[in-house]
């Protein structure tokens, strides 16, 4: 029984109950609502012993909403995903807090996710729970899937060395298992790391070796995976021709497979090369194909994006009014998606038109708007970015104006540690 006056621990999670510590009850002030409306989360949540259950279970249900299965998750998340992320991960973090563990699988939809949110440290952790858990286990595939998490994480951070080890001990799982699949997908990784060291044979060896063993096993998808990689070593090398060639099998690839999203990509990636090459109609042709399958699949943010890239090609053929209005257009949906950020760069742009049309007050105003929203959002580079876009437009009439402008971006890149463009320093400040 607790004492009439019980003793918490300064953290509040142990009270004494005279003879020894035990975990401390929840505050009863505090609210202990999960709600599952349509599988989205919400409520104020707080843990109990009767609520751990449902809210693991309800975790699950909203990862597998947005896309977080098996060992499969969503390439990007909606603004709106983004939120719920935000909710799922506050309260497993509740959960481990409290020492309930979950299913490791969950553990690394739950890294896969704060990943993608932007929150490399969160991810970290859920992938070492899930390490821990399956090497207790024995799950040797899971184990070789948290390594590779892991690597992908030292990848980010820039420590190549590191990523490199983890990269290898999962392939040497994945051989020791025989998932061949497995292998391959190491082996790319491992190619990763060569092109990151700027080792551009070592990193077509594995790639090589990696596409070998997917048309081996007939993974189509994983053949164009490799292939992808394969052309980027291509691109690096300049060699545009060959950087065609390996995207069009890859787009042969999605047709065959009736991958609509991986066709429009390919599509799109198409029109980037026919772009380098100096082949305007082309591309265009190559981003309205691409435009109209998002169309179909509903893909609205990636409608949105193609609507940017035409307006640029609108743009550097001098149809302002066709790309003001494809602009306006990807604008409208952004706004209705709630990409915030997306909305504010769409600004940005509609603001170098009206600048390109000599209407300052106007280019002020648009990009005033997406200032506003950069400081919303927190993006301080970009915040940067527009208040050097602001001292363009004045200091060749309005000096005084401009210099205000310049002087408050320079202070936002030395506090947040990016270099002072040098014509900047030039001038003193």
């Amino acid at each position: 029984m607790y004492m009439s006056d019980p003793i918490l621990s300064p953290d509040g999670k142990f009270m004494w109950t005279g003879t020894e510590w035990i975990p401390a009850p929840p505050n009863p002030s505090q609210s202990a609502n999960v709600s599952l409306q349509d599988s989205v989360i919400s409520g104020d949540v707080t843990i109990t012993q009767n609520n751990a259950e449902d809210i693991a279970v309800a975790m699950v249900i909203a990862l597998e909403r947005m896309g977080f299965s098996g060992q499969s998750s969503p390439k990007e998340l909606t603004p709106n995903q983004e939120a719920e992320v935000e909710q799922v991960l506050e309260m497993s973090e509740q959960l481990a807090d409290h020492g309930i563990e979950v299913n490791p699988w969950t553990e690394i939809n739950l890294g896969n996710a704060a990943d993608l949110a932007g929150r490399t440290h969160s991810s970290e952790q859920h992938y070492l729970r899930a390490l821990e858990t399956f090497r207790e286990s024995g799950d040797r595939q899971g184990e070789a899937e948290s390594l590779k998490k892991l690597g992908f994480i030292a990848l980010t951070r820039g420590d190549l060395a590191e990523a490199e080890r983890l990269f290898r001990e999962g392939l040497a799982i994945m051989r020791e298992i025989g998932d061949r699949n497995g292998e391959a997908l190491s082996l790319g990784n491992l190619g990763l790391i060569a092109e990151r060291r700027d080792d551009l044979a070592e990193a077509e060896r594995l790639f090589r070796e990696s596409l070998a063993i997917m048309r081996e096993i007939g993974d189509r998808n994983g053949e164009a995976l490799s292939l992808g990689n394969l052309g980027f070593i291509a691109q690096t090398r300049d060699d545009p021709a060959e950087e065609e060639r390996l995207e069009r099998e890859i787009l042969a690839i999605m047709r065959e497979i009736g991958d609509r999203q991986g066709e429009a990509e390919s599509l799109g990636n198409l029109g980037f090369i026919a772009n380098t090459r100096g082949d305007p109609a082309e591309e265009e042709r190559l981003e309205r194909e691409s435009l109209a399958i998002k169309r179909e699949i509903g893909d609205r943010n990636g409608e949105a994006n193609i609507l940017i890239s035409l307006g640029f090609i609108a743009e550097r053929r001098d149809d302002l009014a066709e790309a003001e209005r494809l602009f306006r257009e990807s604008l409208a949906i952004k706004r209705e998606i709630g990409d915030r950020n997306g909305e504010a760069n769409i600004l940005i742009s509609l603001g170098g038109i009206a600048l390109t049309r000599g209407d300052l007050a106007e280019a002020e105003r648009l990009e005033r708007e997406g200032l506003a929203i950069k400081r919303e959002i927190g993006d301080r580079q970009g915040e940067a970015d527009i208040l050097l876009n602001l001292g363009d437009i004045f200091y060749g009439g309005d000096k005084e104006k401009g210099d205000l402008y310049y002087t408050e971006a320079v202070l936002i890149l030395r506090d947040i540690g990016l270099p002072v463009p040098q014509v900047l320093l030039d001038d003193g400040y």
